[in-house]
């Protein structure tokens, strides 16, 4: 199955192509560098999360 991701929007004639920026800038690992980021990034917020104080959710003596 084939599918063209390449697409053009009818009304106002935008090219709508995930790979032209990579393309424009030169670098053709452009969207990998963004994924390591991504992961890089989830992977320090888990860190931070987990070094945390707990926190207790107990309802206070009033």
């Amino acid at each position: 199955m084939k599918t063209d991701h390449v697409k053009t929007d009818q009304d106002c004639g935008i090219v709508n192509d995930r790979n032209a920026w990579s393309r424009e800038v030169g670098n053709p690992f452009y969207v990998l560098y963004l994924l390591t980021r991504i992961v890089t990034i989830s992977a320090e917020t888990v860190r931070t999360v987990r070094d945390l104080p707990p926190i207790d959710f107990a309802k206070p003596d009033l």
